[in-house]
């Protein structure tokens, strides 16, 4: 077997700060190939000192970067999620201000407690419910009318995130899966640049 050309040979600088090698062109080409090696890794030709990144090499005809990607259209119609989270928006203000208002209603009505601990958590329970379920049914309330703007994903996200904290959770998780595609991103105007 004969030795391999210097010349044709070169070294890696690895991520971890060791020196591989020396390697044949066509293993660089198979490293590259199998994403072992960035067009931004260092190499260098056996002997000499300088490292360089492997794209600045004409032989392997490896460009400086990858171009971007190119935005996804935005779409002619709303996305189906779209409609789901209108609905979701909707039941849950419902469900905030029924309950608000059903533990409003039997705090007012006369009923015959066997401890006045019933009476009081009776009480506080109505108050929990129309100090945060009030804010809450008006922020869903809101959350249904803004689906048409860049901050309105980032207003969806939470609003089906504090969803996914209590009962809402079986039907929070399939909107936010379809909310997180890049469908929605475009209609909502989140893969444009500022």
């Amino acid at each position: 077997m004969e030795p391999a050309d210097p010349q044709k040979q070169f070294e890696v600088l690895g991520n971890d700060g060791n020196v591989y090698g020396p390697e044949s062109e066509e293993t660089i080409r198979h490293w590259h190939a199998e994403h072992r090696l960035e067009a931004r890794s260092k190499i260098r030709p056996v002997g000499e000192s300088e490292w360089r990144s492997l794209s600045t090499y004409e032989q392997f005809g490896i460009p400086d970067s990858i171009p971007p990607a190119a935005p996804i259209p935005v779409p002619e119609k709303a996305p189906g999620v779209i409609l789901w989270y209108r609905i979701y928006n909707a039941l849950t203000v419902l469900m905030y201000f029924g309950l608000a208002g059903f533990f409003w209603w039997v705090k007012s009505i006369d009923l015959d407690f066997s401890s006045p601990e019933e009476e009081m958590e009776l009480i506080v329970m109505a108050w929990v419910f129309l100090v945060v379920g009030l804010p809450l049914g008006f922020f869903y309330l809101a959350c249904c009318f803004m689906t048409y703007r860049r901050w309105h994903w980032v207003l969806g996200f939470f609003s089906i995130g504090i969803g996914l904290t209590g009962c809402c959770l079986p039907v929070c998780i399939p909107i936010l899966i379809f909310w997180l595609k890049p469908e929605t991103k475009a209609w909502l105007g989140r893969n444009q640049q500022q």
